[in-house]
């Protein structure tokens, strides 16, 4: 069976992606992962200033540069690959009731 090439996905389909992947996700758990991460922090950081500049204006995924996407988009789609039950482990210790 020949393997079909993947289709190179633009920067602003990653940043729907990104949205899609982490934002639109019912299971909070993704949130909460995501944002944890100390590289999201640090560039998020940065974004945030971009669009505090711009007068908020738009999302402020927008304000990211395209290798600051395709970081996130990375991280998004290592952590969205996980199931909420991993992720809970790794990251829900302060948010499961006990």
């Amino acid at each position: 069976m020949p393997l079909t090439p993947r289709r190179t996905i633009s920067v602003s389909e990653m940043r729907e992606e990104i949205i899609r992947l982490i934002d639109n996700n019912q299971e909070v758990i993704y949130k909460i992962a995501f944002y944890s991460q100390q590289e999201v922090q640090g560039l998020l950081g940065e974004v945030m200033k971009r669009w505090e500049r711009n007068n908020y204006e738009g999302r402020p995924i927008d304000y990211a540069t395209d290798e600051e996407v395709v970081v996130l988009y990375k991280i998004a789609k290592k952590i969205s690959s996980m199931k909420p039950e991993v992720l809970y482990r790794m990251y829900g210790r302060d948010y499961i009731p006990h």
